[in-house]
């Protein structure tokens, strides 16, 4: 059996050198698209008119979510953007350790990280994830999530 200092070991270890190997990657707020995005599963679906947002996320993902903690390290949430019936965009939210110290406080959003991504799920840099971190820092009691609710409540 492992030791707790290995295992702490491992997992500081893959923290750091998993993003820079995963994904397209975003070199301002590392947020990477996720390679096993044929796993996620669509949890919730918003309609705004002529718009339309699916969030998906991984099984255990929305599973630990019912346990009522903040959702750990490592977490890459997926937001499909239709316009007109058409997909159009991704947009990921993806959470580190101790990421929130490479930003002011006052535009902190815990430890996630925001980013646009075209359908070839390359980073879209003409997109400011800014806006997006605005706007999530009003749901600091929620993780930062507008969607921790319906990830709770789905049903497979």
């Amino acid at each position: 059996m492992l030791s707790t200092r290995i295992i702490f070991i491992i997992t500081i270890s893959l923290t750091i050198i998993l993003p820079f190997g995963l994904g397209a990657r975003a070199d301002t707020n590392r947020a990477t698209f996720p390679e096993d995005f044929d796993k996620f599963v669509r949890y919730a679906t918003y309609d705004w008119g002529s718009s339309r947002e699916e969030a998906f996320a991984l099984p255990e993902t929305i599973e630990f979510s019912k346990s009522g903690k903040p959702l750990p390290p490592g977490t890459r949430l997926v937001l499909g953007i239709w316009k007109s019936d058409k997909l159009t965009s991704y947009f990921v939210m993806h959470k580190g350790i101790d990421w929130g110290l490479d930003v002011s406080e006052d535009k902190r959003t815990g430890d996630w990280r925001f980013q646009e991504f075209g359908l070839d799920k390359q980073v879209n840099r003409s997109a400011f994830a800014e806006r997006c971190e605005s706007c999530h820092q009003s749901q600091a009691s929620n993780d930062y999530m507008f969607t921790i609710d319906r990830m709770r409540e789905y049903l497979p």
